[in-house]
């Protein structure tokens, strides 16, 4: 076990019933946001813990060579800080942003192929509200002590939200990100990709991605867009795939695309929720080796209203096999849009068995119990709940690791006793 002796094993009356879901907590503090300005018959769109927000900041843990690395934040005074951990117990502070508590520049963190550690914060915003992204990087393999490549002030601009890290696959830099832009006087999103310091545009629309790769070299994004570029009408599922050694990208029927897409490209669109009038919330993918079955497996909420307030809400599957299989599957109901699930994999993701959801917490913003469900003979199952009267937010699995997630944890709407979660299957 790496966990060091000073953390302390959550204990309840729900355990005996999950017995396979060890939940650690760190007793590192971890920051709360609640977005009192936009309000649904009074309750904020979203409110609860946001250490490991969001899901489309990928990875913020990550473990290779014996070595585990994981990011989150904290509201310290008025400002946002980023931390790194070292393998459970060795808590870095890389990053202050000062008079802000926007959890939206939360951080990722990545290992490249010689062992250095990237710490990159997402950029925020547009015009007199932007905020400049930033990266560090290790002085040494594994190392924790990180210096400072690019952000505002001193060292230029660097404007890439919600970061998604790829570096282990190739000797190139590999990042999956969102631009802030104007079409007109509206406020847009837009899908990037950086390949070794090249930026270039992947779709005029559809900021909401997930991205992974897998052994073969292969990217896959999954995505969703704006109709009318209203940022709360989240609508359908777009999938391409490239390569990590090259600049192609292709859809699911291998046909080369041409870049930019159009927001909602019918050639990547691979579920459509519009036709039924569903939002799509993204939560995580996996892209499994072809050489041990393949598929494309994408893990969203639907909802039919994005009042928080309002509607059901599903966690759900999208199996992509190829081009003419796919297969949708329901794995539980949900209490929030912005309420958490993310796969279970082995180190290898070779294959997609198991997914932790946050439960209902039976209010109207995020977070819960955290419930095991397993793909038995093709459906899923509920395979046992962790509960303990706290509200298990943003669970996010640890890349490369066997089983493993990091998570918050809240109690509900009052900003005090947020923590950093270690969470693990066994």
């Amino acid at each position: 076990m790496k966990y060091s002796v000073g953390f302390m094993m959550m204990l309840s009356s729900a355990t005996s019933l999950a017995s396979n879901i060890h939940v650690y907590d760190s007793g590192y503090q971890s920051s709360y946001f609640c977005l009192t300005k936009q309000l649904f018959n009074g309750v904020p769109k979203y409110c609860g813990a946001t250490g490991t927000y969001t899901h489309k900041h990928i990875p913020v843990a990550v473990e290779k060579n014996n070595n585990h690395f994981e990011v989150f934040s904290n509201n310290e005074n008025g400002n946002l800080v980023t931390y790194v951990v070292k393998n459970y117990n060795q808590k870095i502070k890389v990053h202050t942003e000062s008079n802000w508590d926007d959890p939206h520049t939360n951080a990722v963190v990545d290992i490249d192929t010689r062992g250095y550690v990237y710490v990159q914060l997402s950029s925020r915003g547009l015009g007199p509200k932007y905020r400049s992204g930033h990266l560090y990087k290790s002085t040494t393999p594994y190392g924790t002590q990180f210096q400072k490549i690019k952000g505002l002030p001193d060292h230029g601009n660097f404007n890439q939200s919600y970061p998604q890290l790829h570096l282990d696959n190739s000797s190139n830099r590999l990042v999956v990100f969102t631009r802030y832009e104007y079409v007109g006087q509206k406020a847009v999103r837009t899908l990037w990709f950086e390949r070794n310091g090249h930026e270039y545009k992947l779709a005029e629309g559809g900021h909401y991605a997930v991205s992974d790769t897998n052994d073969d070299g292969q990217i896959f994004i999954a995505y969703n867009y704006h109709p009318n570029y209203d940022l709360d009408r989240r609508s359908n599922i777009h999938v391409i795939k490239s390569y990590t050694y090259n600049s192609d990208w292709y859809n699911i029927k291998g046909e080369k695309l041409t870049l930019p897409l159009a927001e909602n490209d019918p050639r990547t669109l691979v579920y459509d929720s519009e036709a039924n009038g569903t939002y799509i919330y993204v939560k995580d993918i996996v892209a499994e080796e072809p050489g041990t079955g393949g598929g494309v497996h994408v893990l969203f909420t639907e909802s039919t209203s994005f009042d928080p307030t309002k509607g059901s809400r599903y966690v759900k599957e999208l199996d992509i096999q190829s081009a003419n299989k796919i297969a949708v599957s329901t794995i539980t109901p949900t209490n929030h849009n912005y309420s958490g699930a993310t796969y279970l994999t082995d180190r290898h993701a070779w294959a997609v068995n198991e997914v932790l959801v946050n439960g209902n917490n039976h209010q109207p913003y995020f977070g819960g119990d955290i419930q095991r469900h397993l793909r038995v003979n093709g459906s899923w199952q509920h395979r046992g709940t962790y509960a303990d009267g706290g509200n298990y937010t943003y669970i996010r699995k640890v890349r490369g690791s066997d089983y493993k997630a990091v998570a918050s944890k809240g109690v509900g709407e009052i900003d005090n006793g947020n923590t950093q979660i270690r969470i693990e299957v066994k």
